[in-house]
């Protein structure tokens, strides 16, 4: 374990390095801005010796890169900022961005099908954005049609179910399914809220609001649940996240990996062993937690992944095998796979 630490620690030295440079080139977004931010990470890379691998069973196991698809654009199986990722049951890809379409692949990136245009009417989206599928319930599909301000409801094959909004639907910025009861977690970005519904729309809660206080929110991202109802929320402009009861009782929460402070976390993804993952997206890292908040690992994705990427959501197939990132630096869904 003393070499896993080592390691760990080092990787959060040289990720602490790049943040601190990226945040500087995100106030000047010019090419020679965003180069010395790179610059500084390669500058801060350890040596190998403090990368070896750990040595036993104790040590955390870092997936490999299989392949991505995707690139900037509006044809079949293009993306412009993919930032919401799923998986159905039969370990189909679900994949929606800005072009208004959700997009449906196989889970090597084959495209299988396409459904939805732009426009006001069921079945139609204005810039879609989160998507939860409930696979202990039929697959259904449930997909965030922001700027229509509602949710819609689609089967497996994207045929058209129901749909609910109101105005407290102002930018619906991802999707949650409790998996004991099926209630849906609905965050908004921009009310800084997270509504709880059942599955046919009825309000059961709300919770949240402007703030930095415990159960306060600036900037609702990402929304997941664990196998015993707590729910975990990406509270992305204070920078942490928040575990909270299923009735939005403030729990706790932690902003760092490693001692190194989130700079923007966004996508959250919680496992069938309840292992929760953390997309740090200016970072370029996904961190794993147990349900306390305890670092298990950090996947360094500029190492896994060998290019830059800003990765916005992340899902895991029910083996635990195959990983897919929607980042939006490239327009890509990234697979990696357990080894």
């Amino acid at each position: 374990m003393h070499g896993y630490r080592n390691s760990l620690l080092s990787i959060a030295l040289g990720v602490a390095v790049l943040a601190a440079a990226v945040l500087a080139a995100c106030d000047d977004n010019s090419p020679a801005a965003l180069s010395d931010a790179m610059q500084a990470k390669t500058d801060a890379e350890p040596s190998s010796d403090a990368r070896a691998p750990c040595q036993g069973n104790d040590c955390p196991v870092t997936p490999v890169f299989v392949n991505f698809w995707g690139g900037r654009g509006t044809q079949p199986g293009q993306f412009i900022e993919p930032s919401s990722v799923e998986l159905d049951s039969l370990g189909q890809v679900i994949v929606a961005g800005h072009e208004n379409r959700i997009q449906r692949f196989t889970r090597e990136g084959v495209l299988i099908d396409i459904f939805g245009v732009a426009g006001v009417d069921d079945g139609e989206f204005n810039h879609p954005h989160g998507l939860a599928v409930d696979r202990d319930r039929g697959d259904l599909l449930y997909v965030g049609d922001q700027e229509n301000h509602r949710l819609q409801v689609f089967t497996p094959q994207g045929g058209f179910l129901r749909q609910w909004g109101d105005i407290k639907f102002q930018h619906i910025h991802d999707v949650g399914i409790d998996r004991a009861s099926g209630d849906i977690f609905v965050g908004d970005l921009e009310l800084h809220t997270v509504r709880k519904f059942s599955a046919t729309g009825m309000l059961l809660g709300e919770f949240g609001g402007f703030g930095s206080g415990p159960g306060k929110f600036n900037e609702v991202w990402g929304i997941s649940t664990d196998s015993n109802g707590f729910v975990y929320v990406a509270d992305t402009k204070n920078r942490r996240v928040q575990k909270l009861t299923s009735d939005g009782e403030y729990v706790k929460e932690w902003s760092t990996y490693g001692g190194v402070e989130f700079l923007k976390p966004t996508g959250v993804y919680v496992d069938k062993d309840d292992t929760i993952y953390v997309c740090d997206s200016l970072s370029q890292i996904v961190a794993l937690f147990d349900t306390e908040g305890t670092l298990l690992t950090v996947w360094d994705l500029q190492q896994i992944y060998g290019s830059r990427s800003e990765p916005e959501d992340i899902v895991i197939d029910a083996a635990g095998e195959h990983i897919y990132i929607a980042e939006v630096f490239e327009h890509r869904v990234l697979h990696l796979k357990m080894p």
